[in-house]
């Protein structure tokens, strides 16, 4: 597992920044302690940098994440695009609305004890439908990343 690095601890830069941190922070704290989903699989999710249209999160692989061959589990990827989805379009200052549709392509693996690397970017956020992108990747020791996930997702934010 990887020591976390100054963007771990939560600072973002410039005062937009600041405050963009703290809100989609705030959505994500709502998140992790209203839905009993989200606080039983998503315990080591921590929010590591926001600006308006991107954010970046880091979670450690539980036993509870892998499937039976001791890798991550699909769904566990899938949850991640949904809830990174939401965060992205939360840093727009957009409401992050209701899920339409989602795609996830499982293009590597991570096992128990690997730390992700999730990145979501807002691809368009219109009067009533958002479209977001997201990347899975599971950190390396010497600081390269390695595609485990890729999913797309549309909200409907009116």
């Amino acid at each position: 597992m990887s020591e976390p690095d100054s963007k771990s601890s939560g600072q973002a830069s410039g005062a937009e920044g600041t405050e963009t941190f703290s809100h989609v922070q705030t959505v994500l704290s709502n998140y992790l302690t209203s839905s009993p989903v989200y606080k039983l699989l998503l315990s080591t999710l921590m929010l590591v940098s926001a600006s308006a249209d991107k954010v970046t999160l880091r979670l450690v692989v539980l036993p509870v994440h892998v499937n039976s061959k001791a890798v991550l589990h699909g769904s566990i990827s899938s949850t991640l695009v949904d809830l990174v989805g939401g965060l992205v379009i939360a840093s727009t200052g957009s409401k992050t609305g209701l899920s339409t549709d989602i795609h996830v392509s499982f293009v590597g693996s991570a096992g128990e004890g690997d730390t992700l690397l999730i990145q979501g970017f807002v691809e368009r956020v219109g009067g009533t439908l958002a479209f977001t992108r997201v990347r899975i990747e599971k950190e390396l020791t010497d600081g390269r990343t390695l595609l485990v996930a890729t999913g797309s997702h549309t909200k409907y934010v009116r």
